[in-house]
């Protein structure tokens, strides 16, 4: 740290304070150096191309002042650096910060571009508040850039000097050419949106089949397209739209999970900067691999592996089928006694109890492990079903004992089924019973789809039941969530398209939900006994 400079946190402006707080959470020093990363920005963005003649004409303003503009897109890298002073860009440069760098907090530290970003609004920085040792000797005034049909920021605008000062005039004229810049977006997106508008009409004139168009945040989709979608995110179109953009145009197959496959057609819009039309053809049941109601033989014994809060119980439940089902927990051989457990498991088989779930099997040692795989062996009346956590997780002696299952299931955990959360969700909502209709926007959706989800299906079930108690809301924004879950772990409005607005509601739940397993079909090769792409039907809250 410099000479004079704050040496305690508790020493800087409220603002700056929580700003180097986030840096150091992010497991930087001020010694570090930062993140900086380099990669290739899209000049002709939106923004870029709404931009350039106002930064033009402030750099003509400035050509004589040791003075550095600079531009960073909705994901906080730089798309434009300008600066009549070769020295100060070079002194910029040599600290990280260049065209293509990430300059969020994460990367930078706290800084113009970066803390105005996460502020939402315009940030003085002057030397020393810099994180990072390396940007100390420049100030700094940063405004973000909002678009002024959705206000979500677009960018940052920034004016960079050398010294420990800013000069109070840049905020004026730094918020005056964020506000120049937001009203050449509206225009733009006026035309933009016009444009994505015919050609939705042009082609839905032509044709009745399943017809969505894409830009922005704009999705237009006719009622066909809707059905053959089913409970499937909107947000799949994006995996074939994203690949027009590189390509002009694009054909395949779109993925819905439980729903099936779907042939899709896509072609770029001309005159906008990433509008796509989609076509999509006949859906196709899905592959016995997705299938969410895979048929598992009743008279074998089954495993059902998965992290805790999968369904795993539910599940053993469903593949029971419907005659009587005995429940044996493992932890009760934990908090009881052994002799008495395993006496209960061996009177069942002896009783010839039709079904006996066996619950959390890695919980036992070996000695009860080998007691579970005699009683397996031996029983000629009684079916049963074990349920544990992952296999790739499971002791040496639990490893042997869930191999006597010839059908093992294997369900995915929440944070590997992000595109299925739609669908959970609104079935969820229809379980409380509420009647609640609820409307995510994408925002909630994205920083849902963003969290590790540790507890799974009961953690999500949580969330809903909490959302629902909300007395007056019905359009669920990242603020109305839980505090926790309001995150999304990257920045919001980044990683390419947000979702479309869906309506959650309790009058429209699906009659089963998407598939939550990860497993290989019946005869494929693996080191253990084949393992069935079963899964439950509905969503389950239980372990």
């Amino acid at each position: 740290m410099t000479d004079g400079a704050p040496r305690s946190v508790d020493c800087l402006r409220p603002e700056i304070a929580s700003s180097w707080r986030r840096s150091q959470m992010s497991g930087m020093g001020p010694e570090s150096g930062g993140r900086f990363s380099v990669a290739d920005v899209d000049r002709a963005s939106r923004l870029a191309v709404a931009a350039a003649p106002v930064l033009d004409g402030l750099a003509e303003q400035l050509d004589e002042q040791s003075l550095c503009l600079m531009l960073a897109d909705r994901d906080c890298r730089v798309v434009v650096q300008t600066s009549g002073d070769r020295r100060l860009r070079s002194a910029l440069e040599s600290g990280g910060v260049m065209v293509g760098s990430g300059v969020g907090e994460e990367s930078a530290g706290t800084n113009g571009l970066g803390t105005a970003y996460e502020l939402g609004r315009g940030v003085w920085i002057n030397g020393d508040e810099h994180y990072l040792d390396a940007l100390k000797p420049f100030s700094c005034f940063g405004h973000p850039i909002r678009h002024p049909l959705t206000r979500r920021i677009e960018g940052v605008l920034d004016i960079t000097a050398a010294g420990g000062t800013a000069n109070p005039l840049f905020g004026a004229l730094i918020v005056r050419a964020a506000q120049d810049i937001e009203a050449r977006l509206l225009d733009g997106a006026r035309e933009v949106e016009r444009r994505l508008f015919l050609a939705f009409q042009h082609a839905t004139r032509q044709r009745s089949s399943p017809i969505a168009v894409l830009g922005g945040d704009t999705v237009l989709t006719n009622r066909s397209c809707l059905e053959r979608l089913g409970t499937a995110d909107p947000s799949v179109l994006n995996r074939l739209a994203s690949e027009v953009l590189r390509a002009g145009t694009a054909s395949g197959d779109l993925d819905l999970g439980a729903a099936g496959v779907v042939p899709a057609r896509a072609e770029r819009i001309a005159g906008t900067p990433d509008g796509v039309l989609l076509h999509l053809g006949p859906r196709r049941p899905p592959t016995p691999a997705r299938t969410a109601t895979a048929w598992v033989p009743t008279d074998r014994n089954v495993l059902v592996a998965g992290e805790p809060g999968t369904g795993r119980s539910t599940e053993a439940v469903r593949l029971a089928g419907e005659g009587p089902v005995v429940h044996l927990d493992a932890a009760d051989a934990l908090t009881g006694s052994d002799r008495a457990w395993s006496a209960s498991l061996l009177d069942l088989t002896r009783a010839g109890t039709e079904v006996v779930v066996v619950d959390d099997v890695d919980l036992l040692d070996a000695g009860l492990c080998t007691v579970v795989g005699r009683a397996m062996a031996r029983a000629t009346r009684t079916r049963f079903v074990l349920t544990s956590g992952p296999t790739a997780d499971l002791a040496p002696h639990v490893g042997r004992l869930v191999a006597r299952c010839s059908q093992q299931v294997e369900l995915a955990p929440l944070r590997d089924r992000r595109h299925d959360l739609y669908g959970l969700v609104r079935e969820l909502v229809s379980r409380t019973g509420t009647g609640r209709e609820l409307i995510l926007t994408p925002g909630a959706l994205q920083a849902l789809g963003a969290q590790p989800w540790p507890g799974n299906l009961v953690e999500l079930a949580n969330v809903v039941r909490e959302l629902t108690d909300l007395p007056t809301t019905r359009r669920i924004d990242v603020g109305d969530l839980p505090e926790r879950y309001r995150s999304s772990g990257r920045r919001p409005g980044r990683g390419g398209r947000e979702r479309a607005e869906r309506v959650v509601g309790a009058g429209s739940a699906p009659s089963g939900s998407p598939s939550c397993t990860r497993s290989r079909p019946p005869g494929a090769t693996s080191s253990g006994p084949p393992r069935s792409s079963a899964s439950a039907a509905r969503p389950s809250t239980g372990g």
